[in-house]
């Protein structure tokens, strides 16, 4: 069975350089477990010989599958330094579409998830595949902005792709199996450890035919993903925060390396070549009367508690709740910490 050897192999880990060595050793013979472990050393060997074969069957016989080199999405195969392979759980023909990533802190603010998900429900909205790598803060809202406006979403992880982490991710890692992919390039059973998250976020870059940057502080692993997209000449966007706030220092300093500053998705739609089919919703809209438009006027530049965006409408506070119910089920406003977060650009 071809898996084997592939579970076998990418539990060994190697350097790009070294598997170009092991696949020049290895010739046009049969990709066999044996001959595998015959050319492997002996660290590599013992790293191989520990992948479960078990946990292999069992995600198989639930979906799992292996994708090889010619089965690899474009974006990635060009950049010559692609996996040798991938396992993945869902529909992995939404990697095979235009491509966009969004990325950023764990520790988000609301305004940064706020804006993950705008953009990522615009990006969905527009038949693009929003690849993200299923982490906390930025990466969920992003997921979560594709799933809601019903478009597929890639979540690729530094994990086993049956491996749930975090675990409180578990429900969104199924909802994404549903309608987009999970992607790992480690094999199953493989347990997270921090080493491989650097080479997953180069995964994201590759996959992906933009990066987009929001709420990103210095040194974190959204900065990492931008630079291996810059190198790949992948286009990065940063989308701008408070001066002030910490975990915007990184963004805001791709921008003054050279990444293009965003403030809408249609900008990062332009970019990488695809037209939107539908038009943003704005908050000018038919469906919003003038008291939920001047509530939407106050929440554009930033998330407020219900204390302050009554003070700033100018609105009684039962007044406000109402309308900010109907916004919430319209899908207009998102409540998210005790704050809330406008959904419309």
């Amino acid at each position: 069975m071809r898996e084997r050897f592939w579970q076998r192999l990418l539990a060994a880990e190697l350097t790009v350089q070294r598997r170009r060595g092991l696949f020049a050793d290895l010739g046009d013979g049969p990709f066999s477990e044996e001959r595998l472990l015959a050319l492997l050393s002996p660290s590599e060997r013992q790293a191989a010989e520990r992948a479960s074969l078990q946990a292999l069957e069992r995600a198989l016989s639930l979906g799992v599958r292996l994708l090889t080199e010619k089965e690899l999405p474009a974006t990635l195969r060009e950049t010559g330094h692609a996996p040798p392979a991938l396992f993945v759980w869902g529909d992995d023909d939404c990697l095979h579409r235009p491509t966009i990533a969004i990325v950023g802190t764990r520790n988000a603010s609301p305004y940064g998830k706020g804006c993950a998900l705008k953009f990522a429900q615009a990006f969905a909205e527009a038949g693009v595949t929003v690849v993200s790598g299923g982490a906390l803060g930025i990466d969920a809202a992003a997921h979560e902005g594709a799933l809601a406006a019903g478009g597929p979403t890639a979540a690729v992880l530094g994990t086993g792709v049956d491996v749930a982490y975090p675990a409180a991710h578990r429900p969104l890692f199924e909802r994404i199996r549903r309608s987009g992919v999970l992607v790992s390039q480690f094999a199953v059973g493989t347990k997270a450890l921090a080493y491989r998250f650097p080479l997953r976020n180069q995964l994201i870059a590759a996959l992906s035919r933009a990066v987009v940057v929001i709420e990103a502080p210095a040194g974190s692993g959204a900065i990492l993903t931008a630079n291996a997209a810059a190198e790949l000449g992948r286009d990065v966007f940063v989308v701008p925060g408070p001066i002030t706030q910490p975990s915007f220092r990184g963004s805001h300093a791709l921008v003054r390396d050279g990444a293009a500053l965003t403030d809408h998705p249609e900008q990062v739609l332009e970019a990488v070549g695809v037209a939107r089919p539908l038009e943003l919703r704005s908050d000018d809209e038919e469906g919003f009367n003038a008291v939920q438009r001047r509530i939407l006027e106050a929440l554009r530049e930033r998330p407020l508690p219900s204390e302050l965006l009554a003070e700033r409408t100018g609105l009684a506070p039962g007044e406000l709740l109402a309308e900010l119910t109907e916004l919430e089920l319209a899908g207009a406003v998102r409540r998210e910490s005790g704050l809330f977060v406008s959904l419309v650009l």
